[in-house]
């Protein structure tokens, strides 16, 4: 214990090599290569292998070299996505910058720094922050009164384009950066929120009405307000860029700032929730489909758990409806909500079951604590007693209907569960997400379908250890099998034709592995002793067969092993292009719902291409291989609710509930012209492709009204009522109808010209009933409040009569019976 030494050897043809670092893991990185590795202890030491994890080299008398002592420490790395460059920041005023994967070295500027975001297509261009020296504790101005870094607290935002050489600061009184975007095509273009005022202390964790999102093309010297009171962004994918700005009437509640403008002209737009309720932060769950999952920190708890509403958007990312209650979430604002990698529409969630008595309960409205919490050792896991009632729940159609996990009927022993579904209170698997310390549910792009999960069986899930298992799903979520007692961590290689999991709940020295995706387990000893192992890792791909597991010894010594699983099986599959054919190696597998609409998931039928289960080879492959059948035929689960109307969360139809700016579906847009359309309460899920049979779900057409035509209307009136009086008068002149009647041979009956005199005294009852609006009438049978005489009506307002009665909906029903490192726009953080 203790050595530096990297030991080898190796059982079942699997290659292991061990290697001691001073203290448990702190972070582990892969740069642009499934061979080059940074490790990061606890002490600060920087560690680094060049061929995946077999082999380590400590790395501090090379950064010795780049300048600084030997002894120096770092607080952490930041790694590019594009290229080999990696910023690492020191102590005190101590940073070094690699820009070739860790072959040479570089101190930067001397220069105190806290964070730092690398440019995306320049390699030596960095923006980075530190705070001035007003924040710390007993500074005092070294240069007389006018030292204003001296004598305020506040955050400092550099610039360097020569890798740290030098540091030119740009912006006091900032509280996020970001260099834009890729697709915005201007590399020096910098989004920020900053202080409107720069004076006095800075406020850190609050939001704050005096912050606005702004963007600059020169480094300062100019800025454009982009979003005002905007404290908090995120970019999405699909070009999303989504701000938290502060609503100045209620400074603890935020409104969510939307567009998918490219470039330095961006035009934001408020997102439209369908709730009047407080929105205290936002966290984007995902948006890889186009659409957005949005959770909403409204401040409700029961039981101890928070809680926060999901909303799914349309294709626009404007228009929200609401998708899932009470979904469990932390203070820091992560949340139980997975997308399965790599499919359409398929989502986990994990949603608190809220007693009547505590719906709408609400506890603080303090800011939440800072992105990105510091990592959880399992060391210190404490095991809590069941509180929360926390369900988990699985949609196939993108949110549109949740539905519970059936059990597995047998364990892992062979032994019946005896656990039979039922409703809301009967028995079925629920799984622990990312709020809590055991393992999550996990998948990824390259292993297709398969997930794995830690959980539970019964009405709910708990957290006493001896009834939490582990569960494996090769079918994305639709039937799970549990292949482990007890809780495990896992990983998945080869495409998920290599899965090597750990027991977390207590020191081990074996891993379990299976090469035929769960079906049996191998035991593998990796050690003479036995460990705490806090994770599995594999490089990002997850197509290798090389494995990483860390974590440490009782003597707090960390400890890294590198498994090697590529001697295991040496045989390539073969038979891709035969896939489904006796002797491939592979098969045609299509997700599914298991409802009557099979293999139908967001309008089409989809094949991939993976191999056999019981395949005895590697998979070479680079990526995965999918082939899109055929559309389908709409039905309901090819639809979710439209803004204004809400469902069970576990199916029934949409129906009407009331907003917050009082949304009438039947109302024609300002500057109608021609037609438009007026909801069912329904609309298709973004990206959804089926085809025909639509006409149940799809918005009604109605032609647009004419606007009122006052004048003439009046003018006609009068016009007719002359008319009128001149016949009256020339028929008694004349005494015209005593000749009609003993011309045709009938009778008739003479009208007083005294009623239809209008002088200022007379009474319009009869005259007004001529003009009488038969839209008025039939409202007024309904119960509505009957419109003006005055409103314009033709013919098209019939269409719109037929219409009105389809859109009436009952009550608001928001507080229904059911209802990764994830972004969060939550509070800015504190000062370190």
């Amino acid at each position: 214990p203790g050595s530096s030494k990297n030991e080898s050897s190796s059982t079942a043809n699997v290659a292991m090599k061990l290697k001691y670092i001073d203290s448990p893991l702190a972070d582990i990185q892969w740069l642009n290569s499934k061979h080059n590795v940074f490790v990061l202890s606890e002490k600060g030491v920087l560690y680094r292998s060049a061929d995946g994890g077999a082999t380590w080299t400590n790395q501090q008398k090379f950064l010795a070299r780049g300048g600084g002592s030997r002894g120096a420490k770092i607080k952490s790395m930041h790694i590019s996505s594009n290229h080999n460059t990696v910023f690492f920041i020191g102590y005190d005023d101590n940073n070094w910058v690699t820009i070739d994967g860790g072959d040479s070295y570089i101190k930067t500027q001397p220069v105190e720094l806290i964070d730092v975001r690398l440019h995306p297509t320049n390699p030596e261009w960095f923006l980075a922050s530190g705070n001035s020296r007003g924040c710390k504790s007993g500074s005092r101005p070294e240069s007389g009164e006018d030292d204003i870094g001296g004598k305020f607290c506040f955050r400092k935002l550099y610039v360097t384009k020569n890798a740290g050489k030098t540091f030119t600061g740009i912006r006091d009184y900032v509280v996020q950066y970001e260099w834009a975007p890729k697709d915005d095509h201007q590399e020096d273009l910098i989004y920020a929120t900053v202080h409107s005022v720069q004076e006095g202390n800075q406020k850190f964790g609050f939001w704050d009405q005096f912050v606005d999102f702004v963007a600059t093309t020169d480094y300062f010297s100019t800025t454009k307000v982009m979003v005002e009171y905007g404290n908090r962004f995120i970019f999405g994918e699909h070009n999303y860029v989504f701000v938290a700005a502060v609503n100045p009437h209620h400074e603890t509640s935020v409104n969510l700032m939307i567009t998918r403008d490219t470039g330095i002209d961006k035009n934001f737009q408020k997102a439209k929730l369908p709730v009047e309720v407080l929105e205290h932060s936002y966290t984007i769950l995902d948006t890889s489909e186009g659409s957005v999952f949005l959770h909403v920190n409204h401040n409700i708890q029961s039981g101890g758990a928070s809680t926060g509403n999901v909303y799914i958007s349309d294709a626009s990312g404007l228009s929200y409806s609401l998708s899932l209650p009470f979904n469990h979430r932390d203070k820091g604002g992560k949340c139980d909500f997975e997308k399965v990698e790599g499919l359409e529409g398929i989502y986990l969630a994990n949603f608190v079951d809220v007693d009547e008595k505590d719906k709408g309960q609400t506890f603080s409205e303090q800011p939440e604590d800072a992105i990105g919490e510091k990592k959880k050792s399992r060391k210190y896991r404490s095991v809590k007693k069941d509180k929360a009632k926390i369900k988990t729940v699985i949609t196939f159609d993108k949110g549109g209907i949740w539905s519970y996990l059936d059990a597995p009927k047998v364990g892992a022993r062979g032994q019946p569960t005896n656990c039979h579904g039922g409703g809301d209170e009967g028995c079925h698997l629920h799984l622990h997400g990312i709020t809590d310390a055991f393992g999550p549910f996990y998948s990824l792009q390259s292993a297709t379908g398969i997930i794995m999960a830690t959980g539970s069986l019964g009405n709910h899930l708990h957290d006493r250890l001896g009834e939490i298992n582990t569960y494996l799903s090769r079918d994305a979520g639709l039937t799970w099998k549990e292949v482990a007692k007890g809780s495990h961590i896992y990983e998945y290689g080869d495409h998920g034709g290599l899965i090597v999991m750990a027991f977390d709940e207590g020191p081990t020295d074996h891993v379990l592995y299976t090469w035929d995706e769960g079906r049996s387990w191998n035991a593998l000893k990796i050690a003479d002793f036995k460990f705490e192992i806090e994770n599995v890792i594999i490089e990002p791909s997850a197509t290798s067969l090389h494995f990483v597991v860390y974590g440490y010894k009782t003597d707090n010594d960390g400890v890294l092993i590198s498994l090697d699983f590529s001697s295991l099986h040496q045989t390539e599959c073969k038979g891709i292009d035969a896939a489904g054919t006796e002797n491939s190696d592979y098969e045609f597998w299509s997700p599914s719902d298991g409802r009557m609409n099979g293999q139908c998931l967001m309008g089409h039928k989809v094949k991939y291409t993976r191999r056999k289960q019981d395949a005895q080879c590697y998979n070479p492959e680079a990526g995965e291989r999918m082939e899109e059948i055929e559309h389908c035929v709409c039905t309901d689960e090819d639809f979710e609710c439209d803004y204004g109307f809400a469902r069970n969360v576990q199916g029934g139809p949409c129906e009407k509930v009331k907003t917050p700016d009082n949304y009438d579906p039947s109302k024609p847009p300002e500057n109608c012209k021609g037609h438009y359309t007026i909801t069912r309460g329904y609309r298709r899920v973004a990206g959804d492709t089926c085809r025909g049979g639509s006409a149940k779900w799809d918005p009604i057409q109605v032609p647009c009204r004419d606007p009122p035509k006052t004048g003439k209307l009046v003018l006609v009136i009068m016009i007719l009522v002359v008319l009128a009086l001149g016949g009256v008068t020339f028929m008694n002149k004349y005494n015209v109808m005593e000749w009609v009647k003993n011309k045709f041979g009938f009778d008739y009956m003479k009208v007083p010209v005294d009623e239809y005199v209008f002088d200022e005294d007379a009474e319009m009852d009869q005259s007004a009933e001529l003009f009488t609006n038969p839209v008025s009438e039939v409202k007024s049978r309904r119960g509505r409040k009957q419109r003006d005489v005055e409103d314009d009506y033709d013919e098209d307002e019939e269409d719109q009569d037929e219409y009105d009665d389809e859109l009436d909906g009952g009550e608001n029903n928001t507080n229904m019976e059911i209802s990764v490192n994830v972004p969060t726009l939550s509070a800015p953080e504190e000062s370190n």
